[in-house]
């Protein structure tokens, strides 16, 4: 795995919270469909792959919002790319932190 690219799909036009949800939610869903490793975050999503697929797949993301209704979107990308070897996992890097969905739901319980 040669690529690690962190993606944030803000859409501009969107006139509520919950189509906001939507639209990005369309996206995640392709990311889903794909087959590619990924991360949701609440602020971004993280992909993780060959280099020329995480490309494609940024680059249709655009594409589904779209299809999605977003007509204006803004999505900032941060990508880790080594031409020999493999980057860090996303796992290596957050795993330790998020050990199971029920423990991070427990500690938003205690929170709350």
């Amino acid at each position: 795995m040669n690529c690690s690219c962190a993606i944030q799909y803000l859409p501009m036009d969107a006139g509520s919270d919950e189509e906001v949800c939507r639209i990005v939610d369309a996206v995640i869903a392709y990311i889903d469909s794909t087959g590619i490793d990924y991360y949701v975050g609440p602020f971004e999503t993280a992909i993780e792959g060959d280099y020329d697929l995480c490309m494609d797949i940024i680059k249709n993301c655009q594409l589904v919002g779209a299809k999605a209704g977003c007509k204006h979107v803004a999505t900032y990308v941060k990508i880790d790319y080594k031409s020999e070897g493999d980057v860090m996992t996303t796992e290596h890097k957050v795993g330790k932190y998020h050990q199971t969905d029920s423990e991070f739901q427990k500690k938003g319980e205690e929170v709350a």
